[in-house]
């Protein structure tokens, strides 16, 4: 092999591993809590379209991905349904504490069965407590379910009291689930779920923010990652005006 064979394979040898690297450097692994996740897929979509990035998503409840965080999942950013956990992130010294945002701020909603008929709307049966069975999120693992708890707190409603059946979700997305498929006479679910169904508007209510304390989800970048660079690029950009109206156009306030 010739002087310049040697040179120009090792060339193209350097070359082909750097833009491997490079490829490689460009993903993204993003944990998003169930409420957030269609809004999320929207988002990346944006986002990829402007950067060369490949953004690989995880949904669970804020409670399971931040145990899994916590135990070494290789997530690169954390987006919480609340802001207890980004608080523990912090405290355990897993996320960069500069990077921290406020992204939403979720609604609650109380939700009919769609497959069945009411002479009430939703707003009046879940004021006057005329349902038998109802589904919301885990209390101990999301914090929709949280919040669904403070508002029948607000209605001074005991449920157990009243004899009404209550089924605990992992997450809000399956409570949603849950009732959609017929299998809850009602659920406490996330505003974002209904408008993606376009659920008729009788068959929900939007609960007024005095019952439940604020919803807000905040994220952070894990200190984990091996793309800090994109993953607080990503950061600024769900901070964008085009990343906010896609936020509001699902369901969710801001501050």
């Amino acid at each position: 092999m010739s002087r310049f064979s040697r040179v120009y394979t090792a060339c193209y040898y350097i070359l082909v591993v750097w833009a491997c690297t490079t490829v490689a450097a460009e993903k993204l692994t993003v944990a998003v809590a169930t409420n957030f996740l269609t809004t999320a897929e929207e988002l990346i979509e944006k986002f990829e379209e402007e950067s060369d990035a490949n953004v690989t998503l995880v949904s669970g409840s804020s409670g399971q991905l931040f145990a899994q965080a916590k135990n070494g999942a290789p997530y690169d950013i954390f987006f919480s349904a609340d802001q207890v956990k980004i608080d523990a992130i912090i405290d355990e010294e897993l996320g960069y504490d500069d990077t921290r945002i406020t992204y939403a701020l979720g609604r609650l909603c109380f939700m009919l069965n769609p497959k069945r008929e009411y002479e009430q709307n939703a707003r009046e049966l879940f004021e006057g407590l005329n349902f038998n069975r109802i589904v919301y999120a885990n209390p101990k693992l999301a914090p929709y379910g949280t919040a669904a708890e403070e508002a029948f707190e607000e209605l001074e409603a005991d449920l157990s009291e009243k004899n009404k059946k209550v089924i605990f979700a992992d997450n809000v997305g399956k409570a949603y689930a849950i009732v959609h498929s017929g299998n809850a006479d009602a659920g406490m679910v996330a505003l974002s779920s209904i408008l993606d169904d376009e659920l008729a508007d009788g068959h929900y209510y939007v609960i007024p923010d005095k019952y439940y304390n604020p919803l807000r989800q905040d994220a952070i970048v894990l200190n984990r990652t091996e793309n800090e660079r994109l993953a607080r690029e990503f950061v600024e950009f769900v901070q964008s005006d085009a990343a906010k109206a896609i936020i509001r156009s699902n369901g969710y306030a801001l501050d």
